[in-house]
């Protein structure tokens, strides 16, 4: 086979290659050039980050005669051999396929013995965290007093799973993800190398789907540089990536950001039948969130997102359709969606059903959904617009708001209409009333009872509201008569009202039970009653 692939073709060979990981460079190279070698260095990190490409020129640059800059020359004699993949001064050990005690056995034995033809004798241990108790045990001693002429260097994802009394013996190299905008200069000189033309959208969409890791940026760039003959654009990365198609996707925001229920509906049969999972849509439409959640709060917008022109314009005009707290809202109740629908055999209802809740914000009391529907509120009073509260309203926050552009006199000023007559509790829903006692509470930074009352039922039966407490205890609190008269203040929009404490029908027992025990206790004493 005569291809390469690129992740292999451009593995770095020295130091200077090596990018994203200046604080690892600068102390390996210090030491070098300083000759103050460890004996045992742990490096860990993300896949795709540099540690095995670090590990090898770093075995390298120990053992060359003539180091440039601490990288290995790749002209002296001892480089010369270590190219050789037959040369036994460095060894490379994969611990997950030889990850038992007789292999670290083997490994103690062979240790004594001088390296051939070089000054150290290397020992790379990659995935160092799959060696078995047993085997860590066997490497312990050789890593705390190893020969002089050996060296380890164990790589790993997952340092958490080494023992502490290995951590503790090796010099440990965090590598970080790489930058996105490091990867992308990257696969850019790597493509005018190979005479491929690309749009800086594209590469930069590369190395965002790599999410930090220089080997699955160089993985997807591969496949891209097969995909068509011609110049590498956006949407071919796109094609690549199997996401969505950008214009349903953004129809499909706006729309649940313009309360178009109907509309979302039929861009999610679109979507479905494109061929796409419900996990892959979800992560989409949040991906558009977020960037509109970064074009409404970050000033250099379009620096950090790097989107074509045409599509960034797109995504800043729905953008100003809202405000930051109803997209944090969004982003949240899609995340959820996101985790849930891992487990369900309907995943589509489960996404249908969160888009049709965020196209009512009416009917969400989350805090953020709140905010953003009294800043939308105060944005259309701004505006200058007539808000008349409506005589026979349901509840104290149904308005009714009409353009001042629809009045043919001249524009006024904001108009208030107050109804008389208050509406009664029994026409609103349990589910609203208890929305409003629970954002009352917080207002008013009553964490604790807003704490409890998350538990606590609301039913309205006539002009009594009642209140039934399901933790032993809560319904004394809940009775409590300045709690009462804040649930009425909070309340103060309906028509005057009693309020009745009830205890679940499961607690009674409970409760009559402690009662006669206590009766027991009194007249005979604590110390010689016994419950069985």
């Amino acid at each position: 086979m005569s291809y390469l692939a690129l992740y292999r073709k451009y593995r770095p060979d020295t130091f200077d290659k090596l990018i994203g990981q200046e604080p690892v460079v600068r102390t390996l190279v210090n030491q070098i050039e300083n000759d103050r070698l460890g004996h045992a260095y742990l490096f860990t990190g993300s896949r795709g980050t540099g540690k095995t490409s670090a590990a090898k020129i770093f075995a390298k640059a120990i053992n060359c005669k003539n180091p440039k800059n601490g990288s290995p020359c790749g002209e002296c004699e001892c480089c010369k051999a270590l190219s050789d993949p037959s040369n036994i001064d460095v060894i490379e050990i994969d611990a997950a396929s030889n990850n038992g005690v007789n292999e670290i056995r083997n490994l103690r034995e062979k240790v004594q013995y001088p390296p051939v033809s070089c000054r150290y004798k290397v020992y790379i241990i990659d995935e160092v965290h799959m060696l078995t108790g047993a085997a860590f045990n066997a490497l312990l001693k050789t890593l705390e007093e190893p020969p002089k002429h050996a060296v380890f260097i164990l790589a790993t994802t997952e340092a958490h799973k080494i023992p502490a009394t290995i951590l503790s013996r090796c010099m440990r190299f965090d590598f970080r993800l790489i930058p996105t905008e490091e990867i992308a200069s990257l696969i850019g000189g790597i493509y005018k190398e190979l005479g491929k033309e690309y749009d800086y959208e594209a590469v930069y969409a590369i190395a965002a789907a790599g999410e930090g890791s220089v080997r699955d940026a160089l993985s997807i760039a591969d496949t891209a540089l097969s995909y068509g003959k011609g110049k590498l654009v956006y949407e071919d990365v796109m094609e690549i990536l199997g996401s969505s198609n950008f214009e349903l996707i953004t129809e499909f925001v706006s729309d649940v950001i313009v309360g178009n229920s109907g509309a979302v509906m039929q861009t999610i049969d679109k979507l479905s039948s494109l061929g796409k999972s419900i996990g892959v849509l979800i992560k989409d439409v949040s991906s558009t969130i977020r960037n509109l959640l970064i074009i409404k709060t970050c000033d250099d917008a379009a620096k950090i997102l790097s989107l074509p022109q045409n599509k960034y314009d797109e995504l800043k005009k729905i953008a100003d359709l809202t405000d930051s707290e109803r997209l944090i809202r969004m982003l949240e109740v899609f995340t959820e969606t996101e985790n849930t629908v891992k487990y369900t055999t309907h995943p589509r209802i489960i996404f249908e059903t969160a888009a049709m809740k965020l196209t009512k914000p009416e009917t969400d009391y989350n805090i953020d959904a709140l905010l953003s529907r009294m800043s939308q509120l105060e944005k259309k009073l701004e505006e200058g617009v007539t808000v008349k509260i409506a005589e026979t309203a349901k509840s104290a926050d149904s308005v009714n708001v009409v353009s001042a552009s629809t009045v043919k006199e001249e524009p006024v000023k904001p108009v208030t209409t107050v109804s008389i007559n208050k509406p009664s509790i029994f026409e609103t829903s349990d589910n609203e009333l208890k929305g409003k006692l629970l954002f009352g509470l917080r207002e008013a930074g009553r964490e604790m009872l807003w704490n409890l009352f998350q538990t606590a039922d609301v039913s309205a039966k006539g002009n009594i509201l009642h209140l039934t407490a399901h933790n032993s205890g809560d319904d004394k609190i809940l009775d409590n008569e300045d709690n009462k008269r804040l649930f009425k203040e909070i309340l103060s929009g309906y028509a005057d009202f009693t309020i009745v404490v009830d205890v679940a029908e499961e607690n009674k027992g409970i409760e009559e039970i402690d009662d006669e025990t206590e009766k027991i206790k009194k007249i005979f004493g604590e110390d010689i009653v016994i419950i069985k």
